[in-house]
């Protein structure tokens, strides 16, 4: 049961992304609250699923579309779980639809298949439900900035 509520939460935040409201979305990002124990697994998982990005998406900066950064952070253990925050930002809606057409055309693969199998299956189970970021309120990349 929890592979099936984990697969539909990561689903979902596909059909959010598109559909969520009029504001123009530009990024994704996810909580997932996960118990100690099951960290190190994990980590395998978010990483691979982070490698895939790198590996699929164009990340030329000269596109104004492409991803602008991702990052995958890992709390200190309290009250026996680790608390992990996934927030992927594209400069533009245009791009985040693009993620959304990559994952299409390349999840289903054999290459990588076994990556997004493992995402929903060991992953999907502790993303926080109703803790999907749609939205930068505050956003400084300093290597960007001059």
């Amino acid at each position: 049961m929890k592979v099936l509520i984990g697969s539909f939460m990561f689903c979902m935040f596909f059909v959010l992304t598109a559909f969520g409201d009029d504001k123009p979305q530009t990024n994704w990002g996810a909580v997932l609250k996960v118990p100690v124990e099951q960290s190190h697994a994990i980590d395998q998982v978010l990483i691979n699923w982070g490698n895939w990005i790198k590996e699929t998406h164009p990340l030329d900066a000269d596109d104004k579309n492409n991803l602008e950064y991702l990052s995958i952070t890992k709390g200190e253990p309290i009250g026996g779980h680790i608390y992990y925050v996934i927030v992927e930002v594209y400069p533009t809606n245009a791009g985040l639809m693009d993620h959304q057409r990559i994952y299409g055309e390349t999840s289903g693969t054999e290459k990588y298949k076994d990556v997004f199998s493992k995402l929903r299956s060991v992953a999907g189970p502790y993303f926080v439900g109703g803790a999907t970021q749609r939205y930068s309120v505050y956003k400084l990349v300093p290597s960007k900035q001059h």
